[in-house]
């Protein structure tokens, strides 16, 4: 499954460790942006779908502090019932924000 084209922007901030930001660079690949509050950063291209459906959702479901945002949306991940076992139930609940 396709994450939908209407999402072209994620950015995935954990409070105390990092922030990931994803951007579609095609209609099936990303590119991920790691931002580490040490200072480091490392970016990664050609990332699949399904590679950023699997870290999305872990991250949504590691329950850990976090602020998430898809494009102009942000989910507050306190209020989603856990866990989210397919890419489907996550992105129905951001087309139908």
């Amino acid at each position: 499954m396709y994450i939908s084209s209407e999402i072209t922007n994620v950015s995935v901030q954990w409070t105390v460790i990092c922030c990931h930001e994803y951007q579609r660079i095609s209609r099936t690949k990303w590119r991920i942006d790691f931002h580490y509050k040490c200072g480091a950063e490392m970016t990664l291209e050609d990332i699949s779908d399904d590679m950023i459906q699997c870290l999305i959702l872990g991250a949504v479901n590691s329950k850990k502090e976090m602020q998430i945002n898809f494009g102009k949306l942000v989910i507050d991940t306190d209020s989603v019932e856990l866990p989210i076992s397919e890419w489907r139930e996550l992105q129905s609940l951001i087309l139908d924000e």
